[in-house]
């Protein structure tokens, strides 16, 4: 087994969501309970720390510079350089405050999906929606516990995700002229006490799953077949991504959440973000074309 190193000297409360940016050499990621995000640049180790004063799922880059996000009251826009947060008006969920956004990804037509969930995960009231580039909203699918890592294959054909409390990953038919779904199926099925969270799908169509409450990240191929597994030394891994100079580096992010004292100190680790440098090369991310 193959082990992660911790990268950047920070710690997040609920460190989720990677996003690299291979224009800066930056990686992004969210801290959705803190309601804040940060940008760390990999060769100089700087650290950039964001606040959006909510609840943040999920954010990507977009193609005209800024960032897309879905937070707690729905989607929007954020500067970098005035440090200023844009609701979308009419953003799905806005008036539900039995809800959150969680986790989300930009197709590779430049469409920003996000998806929501129960506070806790204990209802099946979750939703997938997507965000053209008009900035209109379509709801995709309905009757989620918790909508997590999403992605699509190499040919564009699928899109994938995962419900995490009902331990599987999702498959569908794509059309990536509209970006419709189509057809769900299992494809990949685990245990009952499997969590999987956040995953990417790297160029070979090869799935990097990270385990909550499983302390790695399991590796399966194209088919859906386990093929090895990365061992990250903390309990609760939550999302990975590629990134690096040739595409090659996965970062891991991590949660310090529902962890005790005590366990904080048996897992010291716990929120930090971790590397590791593979043989595979990964798929680059979309930028939102809105």
């Amino acid at each position: 087994m193959r082990h992660a190193e911790p990268i950047f000297d920070i710690k997040s409360e609920h460190g989720e969501g990677p996003v690299w940016d291979e224009q800066t050499h930056s990686l992004y990621w969210v801290d959705i309970m803190m309601g804040r995000f940060f940008v760390g640049h990999v060769e100089s180790r700087v650290i950039k720390e964001f606040e959006v004063g909510q609840p943040l799922g999920v954010l990507a880059l977009r193609e005209n510079g800024g960032l897309v996000m879905a937070v707690r009251d729905g989607f929007g826009f954020y500067d970098e350089s005035s440090n200023q947060f844009e609701l979308i008006a009419g953003s799905p969920e806005y008036d539900n405050k039995e809800v959150r956004f969680n986790d989300g990804a930009v197709d590779p037509a430049g469409r920003f999906f996000a998806g929501t969930m129960e506070w806790e995960g204990r209802e099946d009231t979750g939703k997938l929606y997507r965000m053209d580039a008009d900035h209109s909203f379509n709801l995709v699918e309905r009757n989620i516990y918790i909508t997590n890592g999403m992605d699509w294959a190499p040919d564009r054909k699928t899109f994938y995700m995962t419900d995490t409390l009902r331990h599987v990953i999702y498959a569908y038919d794509y059309d990536i002229h509209t970006g419709a779904v189509s057809n769900r199926r299992n494809y990949i099925i685990f245990g009952s006490d499997e969590y999987p969270d956040g995953m990417c799908v790297d160029s070979e169509g090869g799935f990097w799953v990270a385990m909550w409450e499983g302390g790695k990240i399991l590796r399966f191929d194209a088919s859906g077949k386990k093929v090895g597994e990365i061992s990250v030394p903390v309990l609760h891994p939550t999302s990975c991504c590629f990134g690096g100079a040739d595409m090659k580096t996965l970062f891991i992010t991590s949660s310090q959440y529902p962890l005790s004292e005590q366990q904080k100190k048996e897992w010291p680790l716990a929120g930090r973000t971790f590397m590791l440098e593979t043989e595979i090369k990964g798929q680059k991310q979309a930028r939102f074309k809105g």
